[in-house]
């Protein structure tokens, strides 16, 4: 009876072991994979490939502003965008700044009263300098700067 008290201890405290260990394995993981496709973390800071991406110029990725609506003003230096809010946002364009349609665009192509995706860095004065600019983007999501992986949606 004591010897087969001792094999279910032992069992039941290897069954233990294994459960923990698979937990820990499985946070590991889940902490690399979240890592590496830039998903906020629990305090919600953005972290791996996502600053590296949004992380130019000597910006941080907690700069990043995404900006989304039609185009009131612009000339060659800058867009003024009308938000959703009824708000307005000036977009600052820079020689580095992409310009996109179904294909590559330019400036030329962006005309007032277009609706435009635009993902940059916030500056100081509230302005945000364009990294990319999506002209008349499909309704339902922002633009994904040129260069990221699309993540699959949680099931």
């Amino acid at each position: 009876m004591k010897n087969k008290n001792m094999m279910m201890l032992v069992a039941l405290v290897l069954i233990v072991l294994a459960g923990a260990g698979g937990f820990f394995g499985g946070m590991t993981y889940q902490k690399n994979q979240a890592s590496s496709l830039g998903i906020a973390g629990a305090n919600g800071a953005r972290s791996g490939n996502y600053a590296a991406r949004f992380g130019q110029n000597g910006q941080s990725a907690a700069n990043f502003r995404p900006v989304r609506g039609q185009v009131l003003d612009m000339n060659n230096n800058s867009l003024t965008v009308k938000l959703s809010s009824g708000s307005t946002q000036i977009v600052v364009l820079s020689a580095s700044t992409a310009f996109m349609q179904s294909t590559k665009a330019a400036l030329s192509d962006v005309k007032t009263g277009d609706t435009v995706n635009v993902v940059g860095t916030a500056n100081s004065d509230g302005s945000v300098t364009a990294q990319q600019i999506q002209i008349n983007p499909p309704t339902g999501g922002l633009v994904r700067p040129t260069g990221t992986t699309p993540q699959a949606p949680a099931r």
